[in-house]
């Protein structure tokens, strides 16, 4: 199973499933966040609901507990370390891949 939030170096990575839209839940978002003590940037990686689309990975700061809907923005520079290990665990989880938006020819794009 996917891990919603995890903490990579200095940036949290919130990856939506085909169950959670992490957009759509901020405020759910803001208060894991804020259990885990973070501050800083949140990359949001809506592969699951997006596809391999230009706005698959989004970006805000979370800063005094709460998400800054001003310094949304879209990502097109994400670290390949980060989105090679965000496919990985896309590809190990079968589930994801079925309940996602990414059509065959997406999910072999994803694989290789």
């Amino acid at each position: 199973m996917i891990k919603k939030i995890r903490i990579v170096g200095e940036i949290a990575v919130v990856t939506a499933t085909p169950q959670f839209h992490p957009l759509r839940q901020l405020d759910q978002v803001s208060a894991e966040l804020d259990k885990l003590n973070f501050e800083g940037s949140v990359l949001f990686d809506l592969l699951a609901v997006n596809g391999l689309a230009d706005n698959r990975f989004v970006s805000i700061k979370f800063v005094n507990k709460e998400l800054v809907r001003s310094t949304f923005a879209l990502e097109s520079n994400v670290a390949q370390s980060i989105t090679d290990e965000q496919n990985c665990f896309a590809n190990y989880d079968p589930a994801f891949l079925l309940g996602s938006v990414l059509s065959t020819s997406e999910i072999d794009e994803l694989k290789h």
